[in-house]
C-alpha cells in the first residue's frame, strides 16, 4: 500500500481539503511558489490532527479551515509590478461585497 496514502476517519476533512485547494489554485494562479507552500501547510495542519477522534473539534478544526478558506477567497487580490513600478490589481467578482468591480 502506498504509505502517502493516509486515512482520514472523518469525511468531511477531505472534502473540505478539497474546496480549500480549489481555493487556493484559484487564488494564487500563476503563484506556483506561494501555491505550493501554501498547499503543504494545509495538508501538514490536517495531518496533524488525523487522529483526532472528538468530532466537536473535528468540525471546530473544519470551521476554522473554512474561515481561512473564505479569507482567501475574498479579501486577497492578486497584484502584479509593471515596469512603471506600479501595482495592477486583478480583483474578481467574490471580491465585491455590495458593489460590482468595474474593470
Amino acid at each position: 500500500m502506498n504509505q502517502n496514502v493516509v486515512k482520514v476517519p472523518y469525511k468531511g476533512t477531505l472534502a473540505f481539503y478539497r474546496r480549500l485547494l480549489k481555493t487556493m489554485m484559484k487564488t494564487f494562479d500563476g503563484d506556483y511558489v506561494m501555491f505550493h507552500r501554501i498547499r503543504l501547510e494545509a495538508r501538514r495542519k490536517i495531518l496533524e490532527n488525523k487522529d483526532e477522534r472528538d468530532e466537536f473539534k473535528i468540525h471546530d478544526q473544519i470551521f476554522f479551515g473554512e474561515e481561512t478558506r473564505d479569507f482567501l477567497e475574498k479579501n486577497l487580490i492578486k497584484g502584479e509590478v509593471q515596469e512603471n513600478g506600479r501595482v495592477k490589481l486583478k480583483a474578481r467578482k467574490e471580491h465585491s461585497l455590495s458593489s460590482p468591480i468595474k474593470h
